[in-house]
């Protein structure tokens, strides 16, 4: 982060529009105003929202996907994301990666998210990225992507990877309503060195649905 300068505007700007940084964090952000601030003062926004992106701050990507949903996104918005990918890392990159996504909506934009997937430094990067895949059309390579994930460490990692598998075949999107494959990924918790038995149960689960989310509704993981 930026000592001073455009770091510090940005921090003010962001507490003014989204409220306090540990809300948005925790609770996620509410974009009712800045989509207001965005249609009576869109140069302020734009200039803030490269600030944001200079920072690094994955809320300044997701502002940018919000707006150009409302069709209010910055002029440069996609030469600014585009800028910021190569050096982007963890949940920075995902939220770029689905900015340009809505941006463009060039379905391409998934790779970045799959390479946080497999190799965030932080499990809460892997989870926001197993989340994001939501939103990308299905395809084989999403698909073992995500069910690599289900056979991972982290329990929420396991967990959200298999909620965007069960959405992708059109199931309730979660695990938790699918008792038996439930059972399967919560295997293990999030021991480092999982027995024999604990992975064979992750990729039990992950071979399941992945065949639901490949089959589009023909085959029910919780059975198959």
């Amino acid at each position: 982060m930026t000592v001073g300068g455009r770091g510090v505007e940005w921090q003010h700007w962001r507490r003014g529009v989204f409220g306090d940084p540990y809300l948005v964090w925790h609770d996620g952000p509410d974009f009712t105003w800045l989509l207001t601030v965005a249609g009576d003062e869109p140069e302020v926004v734009a200039r803030m929202l490269g600030a944001g992106i200079a920072e690094r701050d994955p809320l300044a990507a997701q502002s940018i996907a919000t707006l150009a949903g409302d069709g209010l996104a910055p002029p440069d918005a996609e030469a600014l994301l585009r800028a910021a990918l190569p050096g982007a890392s963890g949940t920075f990159k995902v939220r770029v990666a689905q900015a340009l996504h809505v941006l463009t909506g060039d379905e391409a934009w998934a790779e970045p998210v799959v390479s946080v997937l497999a190799d965030g430094a932080h499990w809460g990067d892997r989870i926001d990225a197993a989340m994001a895949l939501a939103g990308f059309a299905p395809t084989p390579g999403l698909v073992d992507a995500l069910a690599a994930a289900v056979r991972e460490r982290h329990y929420l990692v396991r967990y959200h990877a298999a909620n965007t598998l069960l959405r992708y075949a059109g199931r309730r999107p979660d695990i938790s309503d699918h008792p038996t494959l439930f059972g399967l990924i919560c295997s293990g918790n999030d021991d480092p060195e999982p027995d024999t038995e604990v992975g064979e149960q992750r990729a039990e689960a992950a071979r399941r649905l992945s065949a639901a989310a490949l089959s589009r509704q023909s085959v029910d993981p919780d059975r198959s």
